[in-house]
């Protein structure tokens, strides 16, 4: 951030690590602005989000920018000045896309890589977003604006969904409400992962198959 000149915050939620997040985190408030917001017990990456996203449409100023990203060394910083700039172009919402046109995906399993595919294939086919091909990256860039547009309109049902799911419910349900929403190809390099992944496969299957079915019965209402 400050390489491409941008004031910034961090905000750090411990979901209960097991190892030593909380004294690292808290070892470099001294260097950099840093929030710490601890869950003493692990909750689940639902509500990671939900209390980074409640402490942060409180704090956040208006033309405030938020930007997530997983913490395993995958995604790719090269490509945040791009996914600022598209904000600066006028877009509310910029997703980091391995799927995009000239993104990829580097070192996953074979396992890994097909149900990731099949996944955002499938999530295309039943929640069509203009120029998007992928759903579930956890790398974004928002106005802050937007997220309290989106607590606006849904409130604490913005997002319900406990597990990794909840990256797509957020999406579907944002792109509901007529924001600018684009994305930046990336290539996301697995063999950097430092610590192992928490996804479930299974649940993770099922809660997508829950999501689609609950969205369309909300349709048919």
């Amino acid at each position: 951030m400050e390489e491409i000149n941008r004031p910034y915050r961090f905000v750090v939620v411990n979901d209960g690590s097991a190892d030593d997040t909380k004294a690292v985190v808290e070892s470099y408030k001294d260097r950099f602005p840093i929030t710490l917001l601890d869950h003493k017990t692990n909750m689940n990456v639902g509500q990671v989000f939900r209390t980074a996203f409640e402490y942060i449409i409180k704090e956040a100023a208006s033309g405030d920018i938020v930007i997530t990203k997983e913490a395993d060394n995958t995604g790719d910083l090269g490509i945040l000045s791009d996914m600022l700039k598209k904000i600066d172009d006028g877009y509310d919402l910029v997703l980091a896309s391995c799927y995009a046109k000239g993104g990829k995906v580097i070192g996953a399993s074979m396992d890994r890589l097909l149900l990731s595919s099949a996944a955002n294939a499938m999530l295309r086919l039943f929640f069509p977003i203009d120029g998007i091909r992928t759903y579930s990256s956890f790398y974004r860039v928002y106005r802050a604006d937007t997220l309290k547009k989106a607590y606006g309109a849904y409130g604490n049902k913005f997002m319900e969904e406990a597990g990794f799911a909840c990256m797509v419910e957020a999406l579907i349900k944002l792109s509901r409400l007529r924001i600018k929403i684009c994305e930046i190809p990336m290539v996301l390099r697995c063999h950097r992962r430092k610590g192992k992944s928490k996804m479930n496969k299974t649940r993770t299957i099922t809660a997508y198959l829950r999501l689609i079915a609950g969205e369309f019965a909300k349709r048919r209402i």
